[in-house]
């Protein structure tokens, strides 16, 4: 059987939107891949805002015990130097498409309730190449990519199922969300949970009120894995609300952190963390009384930093969400698998979250080593040799601020986090691999690094796309589609 896969090039200039359009459909490769029953089963689990220190190998005040077990099993590999981008926009976009933020217009802030905006169409997501491949593709919980357009809905992206919200936050229990309109000044409100069982009909389900989302979530994936027939691979994203704001959790699971005053922040973070661990193990359980789990490759990873001011920790690390500093982009991730990984390790080298792409499909069988702005770590993550090495990453190009990683270094220009202005215009260096936490600025004691860094950085900056944010628009008020956040509004 053969298929092909729809891709640009490694890092080429950005020309005409017809140009552009073009290259999408370039034919990267035709590979002969063996029969679907044998490819592996994806679960890539996401948790949202997880702090570097949230998880209780790290603050043994937390009580994640399945995530604990799963992350040190024999056949789990953990990825030391894993890197997202500082925001969820940001970070999900890359995940999709392989492409650095800057690259396709995602690259400041993240996507509101009744913006008219997504990632542009012309990029495709890993969905639409993995299911090339044969596999079958379930999203549940967030999605945040844009959906004012039917063009944008997950289930028009490369998924087969789609069950979950489409902004940035809802509240835990009502599903609902506010979004304020500053040019009207009004405060709107909605209810942001759909389900997609067919491609563009995006269905809202009023039926789960006072139902937890993390519980909510880890249902629907189980019931999706209950109707999935086993002669088919299946990818199925698996992203969390949790630990995002709103703060909410029910109190029972709050039992597993009296370490922590009552009615602070910091316990109930830690009763979410609880109860997204519990639902894990039962997604997992579910994989084994289906027969799923020997043949599942399973990674866990989060999006970005946590909000230190929302309960999280990013200890040591300096920074937090929506910083470009290493406590908003760099994060617990592992992968683990029965079959595919035999024995339990530390890898040290640098993983990118635009390597996803790349290395999820060969995952799926293709022989490919780079798609967009990403390479395949797979052989690397499974055996521990590297068929290619990430040596230089780009945190994000922005107008607030920018870095790059290049080896040991990290060079930032501008602001890391775009709340100061301190340090417009200015470059700073920090030799990571001895100054994780980035205390010390040595740019002054190292021009040649910093200019060789620097020239690098303007040049990529060459190929930036325009910025796809735009402003709200009324036309998705909640109150023209019976109180929901709904899509077919817009006409991008």
């Amino acid at each position: 059987r053969t298929t092909s896969v729809r891709a640009f090039s490694l890092l080429i200039p950005m020309g005409s939107r017809e140009r552009l359009r073009a290259l999408v459909f370039l034919l990267l490769t035709v590979v002969k891949f063996a029969s679907a029953a044998s490819k592996p089963n994806i679960l890539l689990i996401f948790a949202d805002d997880l702090g570097y220190n949230d998880l209780d190998w790290r603050d043994s005040r937390l009580h994640t015990p399945f995530l604990r077990s799963l992350a040190f099993h024999k056949n789990t590999v953990q990825l030391n130097n894993s890197y997202v981008n500082q925001l969820c926009t940001p970070t999900r976009s890359a995940l999709m498409t392989g492409y650095y933020p800057f690259r396709i217009g995602t690259q400041s802030g993240v996507f509101l309730h009744m913006e008219p905006t997504g990632v542009p169409v012309v990029f495709p997501f890993v969905s639409d190449n993995l299911r090339s491949l044969g596999y079958k593709t379930y999203l549940v919980g967030k999605w945040h990519l844009g959906y004012c357009n039917k063009q944008f809905l997950p289930t028009e992206r490369g998924f087969d199922y789609f069950y979950g919200y489409y902004g940035p936050q809802t509240g835990y229990f009502n599903h609902s969300a506010d979004q304020m309109h500053r040019e009207s000044g009004k405060l709107l409100h909605g209810l942001d949970l759909f389900e997609e069982k067919q491609a563009g009909e995006s269905k809202p389900d009023f039926s789960k009120d006072g139902i937890y989302s993390t519980d909510l979530f880890s249902g629907k994936a189980i019931e999706t894995l209950s109707r999935h027939d086993k002669n088919d691979p299946f990818f199925m994203f698996l992203s969390f609300q949790s630990v995002h704001p709103p703060l909410q959790v029910p109190k029972s699971y709050e039992v597993h952190c009296k370490a922590f005053k009552p009615n602070t922040l910091r316990r109930v973070y830690c009763g979410m963390l609880a109860a997204m661990d519990v639902a894990i193990a039962r997604v997992i359980k579910a994989l084994k009384q289906r027969g799923l789990y020997e043949n599942t490759i399973i990674i866990f990873s989060s999006d970005n930093g946590g909000g230190v001011e929302f309960g999280a920790s990013n200890a040591p690390l300096r920074g937090e969400k929506d910083t470009l500093w290493e406590g908003g982009t760099r994060t617990n991730t592992f992968v683990h698998s029965p079959q595919f990984i035999k024995k339990f390790a530390v890898r040290n080298e640098m993983f990118h979250v635009v390597d996803y792409h790349a290395t999820l499909l060969g995952i799926g069988g293709m022989d490919i080593n780079a798609y967009g702005d990403g390479i395949n770590q797979w052989q690397y993550i499974s055996t521990g040799v590297p068929k290619l090495r990430r040596f230089q990453f780009i945190y994000n190009i922005d107008e607030h601020g920018s870095a790059i990683r290049d080896g040991d270094y990290k060079l930032i220009f501008g602001n890391a986090d775009k709340r100061s202005t301190e340090h417009s215009g200015k470059f700073r260096l920090y030799r990571i691999s001895t100054d994780s936490t980035e205390s010390k600025d040595i740019a002054k004691e190292n021009p040649a690094i910093v200019a060789r860094m620097k020239s690098k950085l303007l040049s990529l900056a060459n190929f930036s796309r325009k910025n796809v944010r735009a402003p709200l628009s009324m036309y998705g008020d909640p109150a023209k589609f019976n109180g929901t956040y709904s899509s077919y509004w817009c006409t991008i």
